[in-house]
This record gives structure tokens, sequence and C-alpha cells, in this order.
């Protein structure tokens, strides 16, 4: 317990009257408690505000530089899509206004934040765009995650679709049989192409040919694709199927190079290219299939862009490319709680020359 006095004058003078009192020494302990805890939640705040800079700060400048041409700093670039950049921007931002920091600095923070937001904006939404022509055709490519939401429900979901061509990648257990497949979506030829990976056809399969990339660094290979060959309302074309290692540390250039070879390779005939990428549409590495190929929801695309997570999609890891054999009409990424990617579906015409 803590003591306190008292002193004050008496009737004699000089005579002073010392006077011991109990201290409330609970209060002064809870108080204390009190302050310490406003000071660690002090000192969090501002840990969380600077952190949150920091991040904005780098993830901005690794996006308008390098991105991710420079393995070392590729993960990171993956792991800050603008959508969290923005978020932790937004919250530097709040800071600084509430902090009452310079209002140059708070102004110049507001007006980046401002940008980001346009641009992102203008990337990843699409109004809506013309209806397909009567005799164009539509194809599906969805990562399905293993089953692990069901398969008998995806395969609904797909039928739904009413796709001429289906791709489908992450298709294990009894996914990679076509029986599976065939006997749920009635109309369709099926091949397993292994690794995971199916196709489904309202034509002709005539064959398919398999292939890896691999590097020295890496136990596994990168990239795994299959080149199947159908007849499509008697057009002959090619779906180039892909499945890019997820680890997000993976250097990606050996895969988008070899990529970049096939569809020099395979533009005699028309070409569909369809992938989970697990690389972002914005990648430097992306941009090595620009120069033949054209994406289906930059063309034509309607809704929002991203596919993956489902529930809170923050990048664009699943693409559907064309050569210049085909014309993209629409391009729209479905909403499903039976994978956690968004499916691609995609409308498209060949090429007059192409059914010549």
């Amino acid at each position: 317990m803590k003591l306190s006095f008292r002193a004050e004058r008496t009737g004699g003078e000089g005579a002073i009257v010392i006077e011991e009192m109990p201290g409330n020494g609970a209060d002064d302990t809870v108080g204390g408690s009190g302050k310490r805890l406003a000071r660690w939640r002090m000192i969090a705040g501002r840990c969380a505000v600077v952190s949150a800079t920091v991040v904005w700060l780098v993830g901005t400048l690794l996006w308008v530089t390098v991105q991710d041409s420079i393995p070392i700093l590729s993960g990171v670039y993956y792991a800050l899509p603008l959508p969290v950049l923005m978020v932790a921007g937004g919250l530097a931002c709040a800071a600084s206004l509430w902090g009452g920091f310079d209002c140059r600095l708070t102004a110049s923070c507001l007006l980046i934040l401002e940008m980001q937001v346009i641009v992102w904006g203008g990337q990843v939404f699409r109004g809506s765009v013309d209806e397909p022509p009567a005799d164009a055709h539509r194809f599906v490519f969805w990562n399905v995650c293993r089953g692990n939401f069901g398969y008998d429900s995806a395969a609904d979901e797909l039928a739904g679709l009413d796709a001429d061509v289906i791709a489908l990648v992450e298709a294990t257990e009894q996914a990679e049989y076509p029986d599976f497949w065939t006997s749920r979506i009635p109309g369709y030829s099926a091949m397993r192409l292994g690794s995971g990976m199916m196709i489904l056809c309202r034509g002709e399969i005539l064959k398919m040919k398999p292939g890896n990339v691999t590097v020295p660094e890496e136990p596994e290979a990168v990239c795994r694709y299959r080149i199947i060959s159908l007849r499509v309302d008697g057009v002959l074309m090619r779906v180039l199927l892909m499945d890019v290692k997820s680890n997000p540390l993976m250097f990606r250039k050996p895969a988008f190079i070899r990529l970049a070879e096939l569809a020099a390779e395979l533009s005699d005939q028309p070409l569909i290219v369809a992938a989970d990428f697990n690389t972002p549409i914005n990648s430097v590495w992306i941009d090595q299939l620009r120069a033949r190929l054209t994406n289906s929801f930059e063309a034509a695309g309607e809704g929002y862009r991203e596919t993956w997570p489902t529930l809170f999609p923050v990048l664009c890891l699943d693409q559907v490319w064309a050569n210049d054999q085909v014309t993209w009409h629409r391009s729209r990424h479905g909403w499903s709680i039976r994978s956690d990617h968004r499916s691609v579906t995609t409308d498209f015409s060949f090429d007059k020359t192409s059914q010549d």
C-alpha cells in the first residue's frame, strides 16, 4: 500500500502536524497499466502504418520498373498485385492525414493512389460487348482444382456452358478418365492428356503431343504442355494446353520463351493457347506472347478480368490466347465455388482462310 502525507499548520506558530493517509494503490496500478497498454497500441499502430507505407512504396516501385524480370524480386512482385498495393496505399494516406504530415506529402500520396486505382480499374473491368455471330464457336478453359469442391457439380456447370471445346487442368483422380466426362456431358469426345489435363470436343480429337519445359535449377518441370489437334466444324485447329508450376520463386522466363517458340511453330493452323500460367497477365514474360497471339479478354472481354482466388480475385492467372487465324467475339470469366480458379469462356470464329 502506498502512503501519502498531509501537512497543515495548527494553532501554535510554526507548529506543523504531519498525518499519514492511505493512498489508492489499486487505482495507480490500473492507471499505469492503461498508459502502458495505450503506449503499446500506439507503437503497434505506428509500426503497421510504416509497414504498409514501405510495402506500398516498394511494390509500386517494382510495378513501374523491373516488375518480375529479376529472379530474386519476382516472388515479391507476384505477392503484391495492385489491389494489395492500393489497400496498403490507402492505409498510408489515411495515416498521413490523421497524423498531420506535411500537406504536400499527403497530396503526393493521394495522387499516386488515385493513379493506381484508375490504371487498375481500366485494366480489369470491361463493359458489355456485342452478341457473337450465330456461327461462332465456344471454347472453355478451367482449372478444376483437383476436384476439391466436387467433380460432379463441376461437370454440371461445364455442361451448362454449351462449349464446342473444353480444356481442363488439375483434373485428377476419376476426372482423368474420359468416361467420367462423356457420361456426364453427352455429345463430346474426350481424351486423357496426362498430368491432370483433359480435352473434350464436339468434333474429332485427332492426336496429342506432350512436352515439358525443364531448367537445371528445378528438379521438376517448370511447365507441362500438350499440343492437341482437333477438327471442329470441319476446320483443323490446334489447342496448346499448359500448366505452369505454381512456385512463386520460380523464374518464368524459360516457360514463356518455349511458349513463344511453339506459337511460331504452330502458326500454320488456327491455334488457341489455354493455360493456368500461375503468372499474372502484367508479367514482363507474358509480353513474349503478344507478337503472335491475342489475349481473349484484352480483345473482347466482358466483366471483371482477374481469375484467382475465386472469392476475391486479384490476379489474372488463367488466360486464353489465339493466333491471327482466330477472331475473338466475347470473353467472360465465370464465378463458381467449385474451384479456387474462375473459368474462362470465349466465343470465337475461324479466319475465312482457315475454312477454305
